[in-house]
């Protein structure tokens, strides 16, 4: 008996966001690839203190990822021509932005010296079709 891959989910504090309806809803529309700045994700999501030889806790240690598991090695692997994707949400009436996959991808961009990534961005719309909560 085979058992059915895990739904990949993004948890940022009390929001999830389901990465695999992500990729779907942008096989169905696809858009072109923007870049997006490694250096705001980067610190942002503090990936700065994830250096090779980190010694610390096996999670990601930013506000936001709850505990997501991190593992350097992997990330050094990822494809920096894959899009990440970033959710759009409206605060107050305005647009805010999150980047829900590619942490890792981000990563090793840091640590290449990249100046950007391709990025694919959800509408506001989008993004509440992709929420769990």
């Amino acid at each position: 008996m085979t058992t059915a891959p895990a739904t990949q989910l993004f948890c940022y504090g009390a929001w999830l966001f389901n990465i695999d309806k992500a990729q779907t809803l942008l096989k169905k529309h696809p858009r072109d690839a923007e870049p997006t700045s490694v250096a705001d994700w980067s610190a942002h999501y503090h990936l700065h203190q994830l250096t090779p030889d980190y010694d610390g806790a096996p999670w990601c240690p930013v506000f936001g990822p709850d505990h997501s598991a991190f593992n350097a090695e992997h990330a050094l692997q990822t494809d920096l021509d894959k899009p990440v994707i970033i959710a759009t949400m409206e605060f107050d009436g305005r647009p805010s932005i999150l980047l829900i996959d590619g942490v890792h991808r981000m990563y090793r961009a840091m640590i290449e010296g990249r100046a950007t990534l391709p990025a694919h961005i959800l509408t506001a719309a989008e993004t509440a079709a992709i929420r769990e909560r």
